[in-house]
This record gives structure tokens, sequence and C-alpha cells, in this order.
């Protein structure tokens, strides 16, 4: 085609466009392909050509082509348009193309200015499908950052944080009669978990083989086999030899183990396989609860597990380390209780005269330390724990934060300060039904203006978690530090102390005390809190936060997840030492 044709072609595309969208509107999607194909094809890199003609595809149902044109669209833009490029994302999306929309959004966070904030709310979509949930966590957790009492956003991160922590365990069956392969698991491996914990799960035993042959162990996965080490041991007869294992094997994914000899053909032995347990046990009313966690709630509330004399010793100690802190500062351990514990009337199990609970609080009273159990004060109000969730509602953080405060010596008309607004909520139990199961709950709101803010967070998922607020004009110039779990959170339970006091730092280390954290914020006031399932260990006491480990929890992040998380933390202005060491850490 000369210049000429090709220029001449450029000033023919208004026009061009005008006919083919007369055609569009009188739904002629062929006729209007047909204006336009030969077109794109000479070349014509018109916005406007290229929109009609993906409007022409999308009529004729051929959403193929009009993906394959967004993409060369997108492609030769410098600055793609951020309409289309929601659209491309979209199509993958509609496809349940779960990698290629994970791609797609995140390609709009990296490169578009600015946009709506729907696309965090999408690609936390994408990467649930995708079962990315640390991933999808974060998304959710930087939309909230934009908007913390998003309904939706709040549900979403209920479900993925479900999906994320859904129990499996492993179930075994056997293939062949032959007693040839003898298994068995590697002790302290834990048999209920999350998924994650079964890609290298542990087991050991031994193959029997006749004397003169050396058997092989195989372990067939949906993508293909694989031989494992065996070792022979002293022969213990005259027809027979044992070889022993001990291996890592992915049954998550589900494996088979089978035993081949010489020339035979691989006898298939056994399948391991993981299936999901029933994490919830529905009550009376409709009232959900935690069944089949590892804490063993059920088990504790019925008596059926006890403190052993080891944890009834650990608690001693700690109790021995715990007394000359509270003596020395303004000090309480504060236990966030098991919801069957304040609405036992709606659990379908009867309560053991002596839980790990009085246990614990025997052992705390012997060791003089002062703690608070709000339980009777839950019990008091009907809204303290609602359905659909384990931990307390707004009304019940309020009620734990007003023990609090009483205890630190404040007297201050603290219902005065806060409102109770009803909200219907997903909450964690209620996120692991199908779908996901809703119930109205309490949020705390306080009645003046708040000049909360949040001074740092490292972002941590869960345990390690160190986030600070501050606030410009507190009702008390006072610092609080609270070393918690995921009750800490829950209501907003630290956001209520934020509104009154100067300065609150939230460390998720359930019950436990980190002296160079207190001492370096010159803390007025600590609170330790644990949740009443977790009772059944006790929390540390460490010197620093290096000795509180989370390195652990930092290993396990992928490399972009740490990259990810560094970017995050670093928005915040520098605020020693948790920055340095934050950084320390997550290079590590």
């Amino acid at each position: 085609m000369s210049s000429t044709s090709f220029a001449e072609r450029i000033e023919q595309v208004p026009e061009l466009v005008v006919q083919a969208e007369a055609r569009l509107g009188d739904h002629d999607f062929s006729g209007a392909i047909a204006l336009l194909e030969p077109a794109f094809r000479a070349g014509i890199d018109s916005l406007d050509l290229s929109s009609a003609l993906m409007q022409a595809y999308e009529g004729a149902g051929d959403t193929a082509r009009q993906e394959a044109l967004m993409a060369v669209v997108l492609q030769k833009s410098p600055q793609p348009p951020l309409k289309l490029s929601i659209a491309y994302a979209e199509a993958a999306m509609r496809r349940s193309d779960w990698s290629s929309a994970v791609q797609r959004w995140q390609s709009i966070l990296d490169h578009q200015p600015s946009f709506p904030p729907q696309v965090y709310l999408r690609q936390a979509r994408a990467l649930l499908a995708a079962k990315q949930f640390t991933a999808a966590l974060g998304v959710v957790d930087l939309a909230l950052e934009a908007r913390p009492d998003d309904p939706v956003l709040v549900d979403l991160k209920s479900v993925i944080a479900s999906h994320k922590a859904k129990k499996y365990q492993v179930v075994v069956q056997p293939l062949q009669t032959a007693p040839r392969l003898h298994w068995e698991v590697v002790d302290g491996q834990r048999q209920i978990a999350a998924l994650e914990t079964f890609r290298r799960y542990r087991v050991r035993g031994w193959v029997d083989a006749p004397a003169d042959q050396q058997p092989e162990l195989i372990a067939i996965y949906p993508e293909g086999e694989s031989s494992l080490t065996l070792e022979r041991e002293p022969q213990t007869g005259m027809d027979a030899g044992t070889w022993r294992f001990e291996h890592s094997l992915d049954v998550a994914a589900g494996v088979t183990l089978g035993v081949r000899s010489g020339s035979d053909e691989l006898q298939p032995c056994a399948r391991l396989s993981v299936t999901p347990v029933m994490e919830v046990v529905e009550g009376r009313e409709g009232w959900l609860f935690l069944a089949n966690d590892t804490n063993a709630s059920v088990d504790q509330f019925t008596g059926r597990k006890r403190l052993s004399d080891e944890e009834r010793s650990q608690w001693r100690f700690f109790a021995a380390g715990l007394g000359p802190l509270q003596r020395q500062r303004s000090l309480l351990f504060l236990i966030a209780n098991s919801k069957e514990m304040v609405r036992p009337e709606y659990y379908p199990y009867a309560r053991a005269d002596v839980t790990i609970t009085e246990q614990v609080s025997t052992l705390l009273e012997e060791g003089g330390i002062e703690y608070c159990n709000p339980v009777t004060a839950m019990q008091a109000e009907a809204d303290s724990y609602y359905p659909t969730d384990t931990h307390w509602s707004g009304r019940g953080a309020y009620i734990a934060f007003a023990a609090c405060m009483r205890h630190f010596g404040f007297d201050d008309d603290f219902e005065s300060q806060y409102v109770f607004e009803k909200r219907d909520v997903v909450g964690d139990l209620g996120s692991k039904s199908e779908p996901p199961a809703k119930s109205s709950s309490t949020v705390a709101v306080f009645r003046e203006k708040s000049g909360v803010f949040c001074r740092f967070s490292n972002y941590l998922p869960g345990t390690g978690n160190i986030t600070i607020f501050e606030n410009t004009h507190p009702v008390h110039a006072r610092t609080l530090v609270i070393f918690g779990g995921s009750s800490a959170g829950a209501g907003g339970f630290a956001t209520l102390f934020a509104n009154v006091f100067r300065r609150v730092v939230v460390v998720n280390l359930p019950g436990s005390y980190v002296h160079e954290i207190v001492d370096r914020e010159a803390a007025d006031h600590v609170i330790l809190q644990t949740n009443e399932r977790y009772l059944a260990t006790p929390g540390r006491i460490v010197k620093t936060l290096a000795e509180a480990e989370l390195e652990r929890v930092t290993r396990a992040m992928p490399a972009g997840g740490r990259v990810k998380l560094m970017e995050r933390m670093s928005r915040f202005e520098s605020c020693e030492p948790y920055h340095d060491f934050m950084k320390r850490l997550l290079a590590g």
C-alpha cells in the first residue's frame, strides 16, 4: 500500500467510525466488523476505530477476538486508557482465567496513576479464586486503609482469611492386602492444620522384601512419579529383609506410595490425601461456633482437655516472671472470652465444672497476678458476641475496654463517649459457610471528632504485627502497649483506647511481654491479652523483640511478598526502632 493511500485511509477513519457506529446502533455487528477490520489490519492505530471494533466483536459474541484486540491496543499504547485496562482484566475474570486476571489487575495497580477503589476489590477476588490467600489479604488491607469501614471489604477479608485458615486432615486409603509397606507419621506433626502444612508432611516406615531383592519405593503424584530412598536394616531372617525410609511428601496434592521389586510391576500400597474437616458447629438458633480447631476448643469446654503437669509448671513460671512486672507498672492480664463461655445457652455441648480457664485462674491467683476475665459482664449484654464470629462484637470490645480503664484508675463517663450502631457482617465463622452467612453485630462509634491516625504498621499478617496509633487531641496524654492476638483488633478494641490515649502500640504476641518495647515506649499502661482458647500455653516474657523469633514469620513469606510488605511499610515516616528491625528481618 502506498503512503498516499495510507494517508487517505487515516483521513477516512472518522467517517468510517461514524458509519460503523450507525451499524452498531442497528445491531449490524458483522457489517461494522466488515467496515473496520480492513483499516485496523492496515495499521491504523486510531483508538476510536479500535473501540468501535471491540464493540462490534462484543455484539457479535466473538469475545476471543475482542480480547485479542484489547491486548494489541494495550501493548501499543504508552499510557493505556484505564477503561480499556479494566475491560481487559474483566475479560479474564469472565473466563475464570484467574492467573491472567491477577496479572492484569496488578498491571493497573502498578502503572495507572489513579484508578477507582473497586480495582482493589476485583484484584482481591481474582487472588482469592487463584487460591493466593496471603496476597489477597494484602490487597484488601490496602483498600481498607482508604475505606476502613467498607462492609464489602470487611466481609471479603473474613472470607479470604477463612479460606487461608481452612483446616484439613490426612486420610490414608490402603490399596493392597499384601503387608509390604508399613508407615507412621513422624512425631510432633499437627494432624489438623491449614493446607500448606501438608505440602511437606513427613512419614517414615519400612518395606518388607525377600532377602535377595532390593525393593523400590515410589511416590506417585498427579504430575508424575519419583523414587524415594530406602536404607536397609541388618537382615533379621533367612527369607526377608527390612528397608527403612523417612521422607517429606506433598500430601496436599495427593500421593500414592507403591513398591516395586526387581522386574515386578509396581504395587500401589497406600493413598495419602487430605480432606477438609468440619470447622464450624451450629448451635441453637443459628449460632455458629468453632470446631476441630488446633486448640481443641470443644474439648476445653467439655473438660476432656485439661492442663498437663508440664503446662501447669509453665504457667507457674510465667506468673513468677509477671508478678514483679505488675508490681513495677500498671499492667493487666486480660482474657478475651471464647464465645461458648459467654453464650453457653446456644452451644451444643455441656460445660465441665472445671475447665482450663479455672485452672489458669487458680495458678494466676496463687502467683498474685491481677487479671481480668470479663465473662460475667459479657453475659449480661446480649450483643457482646454475635452468631457468625468467634470474637467479641463492638459492644463486647467496649465492655473489655471499660473494664481495663477502670483497672487503670480512670473514672470517665465512657458510656457517653460511644454510640453503638448495628451492622450485618459475615464474620470468621459465617465466612466458612457457602454462601457466607451474615448476622447483626454492633460497632462502637466514638461520638467526638477523633484525632487518631496510624503512625506505623509493619503489615505482618498475624503473629508479629506491630501497629502504632497516635492521637492529635487525646483525652489522656498516656501511652498504652497492648500485647494481644486477634481480639486486640476485633470490635475495634485497640481503637477504643486510641480514641482516648495519646499513643497506643499494638503487638500481635498473645499474652506475652517484650521489655524492649515497653521500656522504649515508657508505657504508662500495658495489657497482656490472650484469647481464652489459647490458655493451655502461657505467653513469653522476653527482653528484646528479636527474642520473639519473628523471623519464622518472614521466612515463610515468598520473596515477592516480603518486597511488597517493605514497600507498604516504607510509606510511613521512619519510626525507630521498628523500621530498622523490620528491614533487617525482611532482608534476611
